[in-house]
């Protein structure tokens, strides 16, 4: 009976990776997919559960990915200085469910590992690095004479969210990710007359002149986009609205120094989430 169970769990467990493998293919053909960190509270009571999600979509609306170590490098919080290391049960959905004991801004933290996109065109290709400010790409593409169909990019993910904890007191930090937007503004202790401040760095150093992207969602989950550009500390500024959640993104792209398998280019994303708000639970 023992020896049914496990293999039984082996084979749940294996229709898991594959189901999860079908849909990375999947979404991975289509363009300028995100993938962020989203939960259904972004503010929550002391001691009570807190859902962070992983989402891959478009406009601010996607499916939940379920969490499998072999899909990322790192995925943890910080609370108050601490970092928490975030261990969930393989296949979980949503990705992780954590509880903290005191008030605080959390912040959650998603690096992927590397994954890989084939274009069949270079029509998609120049229409994702257009719509993420990165033009500069299709005309060294073609002055390097790379191939317009069938190549490679290769890209990784960096993600974060903020939620707020009782008080939501405290404030979000670089972390030292390669890719960052790190927010200068608490969004749990904000009003509605103030803008919104974020600085977005790579190889911790700031991006003057880079597109960032927002997504704003209301309450009755529409979404907006708009974009703003970074000054030359690599700051960008915008307004907000109290009770709507945020998607910050931004694309950056790199020749690939050592291409091989027709991989030419990479590209790094950063995101990070939140709700504006100043409602301290």
């Amino acid at each position: 009976m023992k020896n049914k169970l496990l293999v039984l769990f082996n084979l749940h467990l294996s229709i898991l990776f594959i189901s999860f493998g079908l849909f990375v293919s999947k979404g991975s053909s289509l363009i300028s997919h995100e993938m962020w960190l989203d939960t259904t509270t972004f503010q929550q009571s002391v001691g009570k559960d807190i859902q962070i999600s992983l989402k891959n979509g478009q406009m601010f609306q996607g499916a939940g990915l379920s969490y499998f170590k072999s899909r990322f490098s790192d995925f943890y919080y910080i609370s108050n200085e601490q970092k928490i290391e975030i261990e969930s049960r393989m296949g979980d959905t949503p990705a992780a469910t954590i509880s903290l004991n005191t008030n605080g801004l959390l912040t959650g933290v998603y690096v992927s590992k590397k994954s890989t996109i084939t274009y069949k065109t270079i029509d998609k290709f120049a229409n994702f690095v257009s719509e993420k400010g990165e033009d500069w790409v299709i005309q060294k593409h073609g002055e390097l004479k790379f191939p317009k169909n069938n190549f490679k990019e290769e890209y990784y993910r960096f993600s974060k969210i903020l939620i707020g904890v009782g008080d939501a007191s405290g404030s979000d930090k670089n972390v030292g990710l390669k890719h960052e937007l790190v927010a200068l503004t608490n969004p749990y202790i904000i009003s509605s007359s103030d803008k919104f401040f974020v600085q977005l760095l790579f190889n911790n150093e700031p991006q003057k002149n880079r597109q960032i992207t927002i997504f704003e969602r209301d309450i009755e989950n529409k979404v907006n986009i708009r974009t703003t550009l970074t000054n030359s500390n690599g700051i960008g500024k915008f307004e907000v609205t109290e009770g709507h959640d945020y998607l910050l993104d931004n694309v950056i792209l790199e020749l690939n120094d050592n291409s091989e398998d027709n991989v030419f280019w990479k590209s790094y994303w950063a995101a990070l989430t939140f709700r504006a708000s100043n409602d301290p639970q």
